[in-house]
């Protein structure tokens, strides 16, 4: 077995060497018909085959550990840590929909399409999975993989869709999980007194998971601000900024929390307080390092993805329930955006900052399933797993590997266009969206939203920046907005 490890690795190794140079060949090519994640699961399906087959039906099997604990949080933490955090925040009202309300409703009619078609013949009533099954595949098939959909929707041409669907994509994995754990601890019956424990229980473990992640961050940055000497040492200050965040990770798993969402806070918080802070080596080194162990993590993940093809005997495949659950994924996800927008539209009172063709291209690439929908699967107890396991796997390859290719030609065939920058903006509590200077300062004093945004920014200015270090920023007086233009100067600066 440790011989068959060590082979495990290398072609792992291997797969992401020419993963790498796959990735940029496609990028030189500007090739948008095949993406480099189809290598990866290409090369990784091939090698657990022939693993398979010279060692005498030996398979490679996904661990579910070694995923969530060492593959996982770098990815998640990477990305709050070189959060754009201009595009982010402003954007924040639409990812807050479409990752949290836009998530649970995709669950509930997952769940609701899943029970109708499982009563009605997607299995045979010897095979027939119960109610509890039927939702914790409709957790795991609720996790969206926004990574190759964010590879085609790139920043420098579409910033705001782009931002929409990165933020999303982190709080829709991070709620897919709470819901999972919150339906995997509850009995085999489900009825109205379930439904309202699971809403209350993921309201608990969400907030909690996000005062973890804050609170270890604040408390790294606390020791990295007052522990000056640490500037003489570059290299402990990346450390401690990286055990920081695992740190708050471990401890959110442990409690039965939210890793991802606890990690995603702390980096966002060491990266608003601690960096500026860290030595120069320091605050090049530690963007630059995450960078690499997250594209590097993500590379593997679908490496990995592909090895497991083997796990699964044929006989444990049902087509119909597949496809039953991919239509019922369909669904869910045009519920979840179009009810989530029809919100905004109705909050924002005909005002909507997003037009149908951004929709339709934020729908399409939440089609996408990965290896976290996998990761959570493997992890359900039941007579039924292999077939739960197939059902998750089939739609995670389908969908990875043609879904991917279609997202170039599908953003054409709507006509999306790229644009910049765009000035209508979404916000939860507000009304109105006008960002010209002038008036939007008067806009900070009359709307419920701004209010809270002038006082945490108060707050924060007077008690937790002399704490916890931060960035020097304009007088308090000025638009909370001002401070994220002044961001991006910063950015492009450290750039020049």
């Amino acid at each position: 077995m440790e011989s068959l490890f060590g082979l495990e690795v290398l072609l792992a190794v291997l797969i992401l060497i020419l993963y790498m140079l796959s990735a940029q060949w496609l990028e030189n090519k500007a090739c948008e018909y095949f993406h480099e994640t189809n290598i990866a699961i290409g090369l990784g399906a091939l090698c657990g085959v022939g693993v398979y087959m010279f060692t005498g039906g030996e398979k490679i099997v996904f661990s579910t550990g070694i995923f969530f604990y060492f593959v996982l949080p770098p990815i998640i933490f990477a990305a709050g840590y070189n959060l754009k955090s201009r595009l982010f925040f402003i954007n924040l009202g639409f990812i807050s929909l479409y990752g949290f309300l836009g998530t649970f409703l995709s669950f509930v009619t997952i769940g609701a399409l899943g029970v109708f078609f499982n009563a009605n013949g997607a299995l045979s009533e010897t095979d027939s999975l119960s109610t509890k099954e039927i939702l914790l595949l409709s957790c795991v098939l609720s996790a969206t993989d926004t990574v190759a959909a964010i590879s085609v929707v790139k920043e420098t041409k579409y910033p705001r869709l782009n931002s929409i669907l990165f933020g999303e994509g982190v709080i829709n994995d991070a709620v897919s999980i709470v819901l999972y754990r919150t339906v995997e601890g509850m009995g085999d019956e489900f009825g109205l007194w379930e439904g309202v424990m699971l809403v209350i229980s993921f309201v608990y473990t969400t907030c909690l998971s996000i005062f973890i992640g804050f609170g270890s961050g604040l408390a790294t940055a606390w020791i990295i601000k007052n522990m000056k000497e640490l500037k003489e040492h570059p290299e402990r200050e990346t450390t401690l900024i990286i055990l920081g965040g695992y740190v708050s990770y471990i401890v959110s798993e442990l409690l039965g929390l939210s890793g991802i969402m606890t990690i995603f806070c702390c980096g966002i918080a060491l990266s608003h307080y601690a960096w500026f802070t860290l030595s120069k080596e320091s605050q090049q080194g530690t963007s630059l390092v995450f960078t690499v162990l997250s594209q590097g993590a993500e590379a593997f993940t679908f490496t990995y993805l592909g090895m497991t093809i083997t796990t699964i005997d044929w006989e444990d495949w049902n087509i119909l329930l597949l496809v039953c659950m991919f239509v019922a994924m369909a669904l869910g996800r045009a519920a979840s955006i179009l009810i989530s927008s029809a919100l905004v539209y109705l909050i924002q009172c005909g005002h909507f900052g997003l037009d149908t063709k951004n929709i339709c291209v934020a729908w399409f690439s939440g089609l996408i399933r990965g290896a976290i929908a996998f990761a959570l699967v493997l992890q359900v107890e039941s007579e039924h797993q292999n077939v739960l396991i197939s059902t998750t796997l089939g739609i995670a390859i389908v969908t990875t590997v043609g879904l991917s290719n279609l997202m170039g030609p599908y953003t054409r065939f709507v006509g999306l266009e790229a644009k910049p920058s765009q000035e209508i903006y979404f916000e939860l509590m507000s009304q109105t969206a006008n960002t010209d200077d002038s008036i939007y300062s008067q806009q900070l004093e009359e709307i419920g939203l701004s209010w809270f945004h002038m006082k945490w920014q108060k707050f924060d200015e007077k008690y937790l920046k002399p704490r916890f270090g931060g960035e020097e920023k304009a007088p308090l007086e000025k638009s909370v907005w001002d401070k994220l233009w002044a961001e991006d100067e910063v950015e492009i600066n450290k750039l020049g």
